[in-house]
């Protein structure tokens, strides 16, 4: 996590970028190789590819006719002016000649376009209309996947954590069942010595033949009674302590592997429920898709007319449109498989290369395998609407990177070796995700459940310590 990033954010998703959107609903994104060229949206944009001309070459406005009345909201899209005659053809030396722009919208035209751009974001925006209504459910799944994901995770680290306990629990008993067999050993020599020597009288009698043996034959009898004594004694006591520890460990790891299997009960539940929301979900996705084609295929000629536009009213319907057309979602991407099959258990920051993966047009970040592919295939459905990857300003962070963030930050960062940005399955992003309220921050929470990443309650708006820039994956 990085708090420092929401002082220098990328807000928000350019108006290029913006009006991209709308092309990606004419037609599914598709997934997309590691080596495939950036996507470049469909459609709407196409007509925009081209630079703009030069303030010398653009011919000025015809002015408004103060007796004109506006068109009515209801009114459809009216041609561009006919009396424009088209450029001749460039000549054989005219090599990469720019093609001529058509004279901007004025007028009448203009206030039709100004009109019916009113309109079809009024329709968008309206919570009566059955776009609106099937975002908003949207936005409730969106929300209940999300909260799903982040129970998966927090049951996968429970389970992982009791299974270590568990484990180093059993190697310890193991350890223990070693000393406890020595130390039984000395004591059953020591009550086969009795018994065979005479019974009880065995050691007193020893004792006495000790104190009567001549000096000069024996080194020290006496200390030789008392290493004796105290071996036996030791033997004692080590098999009454390590006794006790046997019990307290094995209590230890049935507690521990039961925790585990409860765990795991509720990684299947969560798995689940997860599952049928995200079928119910993705159908959604695709209903949604076909309830703003309708308007997006509205939008689309509105919104290429209005690019030219200079005045003050049409560049706020303008940018009214661009707006209602950004709150998409996308169908989902497949998640190609990952870049490596080395997806064991390693240690917090201690990963090697091979357990890592690079990220789609994110030079320098790597998560764990499975993070990474999924992640990439998100981002590649987002650069199928906008023409952009999600921009990735932090990933995978090693221990030794961990201190230095923790010595930087402080109480902001986790601390060295917990965080989950060390296990490769967390991100910081920007571009404007840093902003609750922007539309690629929106896009997420839509989109991003389908894939696997989720956006944890901590990190939320009202959470403990805000980071709308943070997201992890739980598979």
């Amino acid at each position: 996590m990085r708090p420092y990033m929401r002082w220098a954010p990328t807000r928000g998703v350019g108006a290029v970028a913006v009006i991209a959107v709308a092309a990606a609903l004419l037609a599914p994104a598709s997934a997309m190789a590691d080596g495939d060229p950036l996507p470049t949206p469909t459609g709407l944009f196409q007509s925009t590819a081209t630079p703009a001309p030069t303030p010398t070459a653009t011919p000025k406005a015809t002015p408004k006719p103060t007796s004109t009345p506006k068109t009515t909201a209801k009114a459809t899209p009216a041609p561009r002016p006919s009396t424009s005659t088209p450029p001749p053809p460039p000549g054989p030396d005219s090599g990469h000649a720019e093609p001529a722009h058509p004279e901007p919208l004025s007028g009448v035209v203009l206030q039709s376009q100004i009109a019916e751009a009113a309109r079809i974001s009024a329709q968008l925006e309206s919570s009566t209309s059955q776009v609106a209504v099937e975002m908003e459910r949207m936005d409730e799944m969106s929300d209940r996947s999300n909260d799903l994901l982040e129970d998966l995770a927090a049951a996968k680290d429970s389970e992982e954590a009791s299974q270590k306990e568990a484990a180093a629990a059993r190697a310890g008993l193991a350890q223990l069942e070693g000393r406890l067999a020595r130390a039984r050993a000395v004591i059953k020599d020591w009550v086969f010595d009795v018994y065979s020597g005479g019974g009880g009288d065995a050691d007193i009698s020893g004792m006495l033949d000790a104190l009567s043996t001549d000096e000069n034959s024996a080194g020290n009898p006496l200390g030789d009674l008392a290493y004796i004594t105290d071996q036996r004694t030791r033997a004692l006591e080590e098999v009454r302590i390590l006794t006790a520890e046997q019990v307290s460990l094995t209590a230890t790891a049935e507690k521990a592997e039961a925790a585990a299997t409860e765990a795991r009960a509720r990684i299947e539940t969560a798995k689940k429920k997860l599952d049928a929301l995200m079928k119910v979900q993705r159908a959604k996705i695709g209903d949604l898709r076909a309830l703003q084609m309708a308007e997006v295929e509205k939008a689309g000629p509105i919104a290429n007319a209005l690019i030219g536009a200079r005045t003050p009213e049409a560049q706020a319907a303008s940018q009214r449109l661009r707006a209602a057309l950004s709150a998409s979602v996308v169908e989902t991407a497949d998640i190609g498989k990952p870049c490596s099959e080395d997806t064991g258990a390693h240690p917090n920051g201690l990963f090697p290369r091979s357990a890592l993966c690079e990220l789609w047009r994110a030079p320098g970040e790597r998560l764990a395998p499975d993070a990474a592919a999924s992640f990439n295939a998100l981002s590649k459905a987002y650069a199928a609407q906008t023409g952009t990857p999600i921009c990735v300003t932090d990933s995978y962070r090693p221990l030794s990177e961990q201190i230095s963030v923790k010595v930087t930050h402080g109480r902001f960062a986790a601390t060295p070796g917990t965080s989950r940005h060390g296990l490769g399955r967390a991100l910081d992003l920007c571009g404007g995700v840093e902003d609750f309220g922007s539309a690629v921050h929106r896009w997420l929470r839509i989109n991003a459940p389908l894939y696997g990443w989720f956006h944890p309650a901590w990190a939320e708006a009202g959470g403990p310590l805000p980071e709308p820039w943070h997201w992890e994956y739980a598979g």
